[in-house]
């Protein structure tokens, strides 16, 4: 039931849209008709417009006919001009209409991936020296007598070694290499690198003339370019 009603709604605003537009067009060129026989033709040709495969192909040169019959005036070019104005007004109603329920596609980053990702470039935008990068340390991490201290995000990254790089601002990208395999850092988006010991998430967060700051589990790391 619910499809049949969604069916003969359908049809109903085809046949108003297509009887208002050419009624303009009737209008716009003041030819003579009445408004039953516009409305009956509207109603025929959207009805015809329905039958699958070929059911246009059969509504245009009926509705041509009957613009014909109701308004009296020549088949060539009034009446098929007056129809084909009307169908190409009707398709660009129809693509104004999907375009307005579809909305907006393009994919969102979230409000806090995004406060975080600013966060991110904001505090890398000072490069580190060209001496050397920062001294990494983990200043939550307290070391226990009893086990061994954790290595550091720089030590983590030994291994990785800088092949090529590509500045563009927030498109900006980094090559590396690890355990005999490429990868792609892209900024801010997070990549996973198998390095020799452990596989890791690195994110890319600043690159420079020098280095690259990388963040690993939540660390900052540079990597030299060569």
């Amino acid at each position: 039931m619910g499809d049949i009603a969604i069916m003969v709604i359908e049809y109903a605003a085809r046949t108003a849209v297509l009887t208002l537009l050419l009624w303009l067009m009737i209008k716009l060129q003041k030819f003579d008709y009445f408004f039953l026989g516009l409305l009956g033709s509207a109603s025929l040709a959207c009805a015809l417009d329905t039958i699958p495969y070929f059911g246009h192909y059969l509504a245009v040169p009926v509705l041509y006919f009957c613009i014909w019959k109701v308004t009296q005036a020549s088949l060539v070019p009034d009446a098929i001009f007056t129809v084909v104005i009307a169908y190409a007004l009707m398709f660009a109603v129809k693509v104004l209409l999907f375009t307005a329920l579809i909305g907006d596609l393009r994919p969102h980053i979230s409000g806090n991936e995004n406060d975080e990702l600013h966060s991110e470039v904001a505090a890398a935008q000072s490069p580190p020296p060209d001496a050397g990068p920062p001294p990494a340390a983990n200043q939550n991490a307290a070391a226990s007598p009893a086990k061994a201290p954790a290595k550091s995000a720089d030590e983590i990254l030994k291994d990785v070694v800088v092949k090529g790089v590509t500045q563009n601002g927030d498109k900006s990208m980094v090559l590396i290499s690890s355990n005999k395999k490429n990868y792609t850092l892209t900024m801010g988006q997070l990549t996973v690198v198998q390095t020799t010991a452990e596989t890791l998430h690195l994110r890319l967060v600043n690159v420079s003339e020098t280095w690259a700051t990388v963040e690993v589990n939540g660390e900052a790391a540079y990597l030299r370019i060569h």
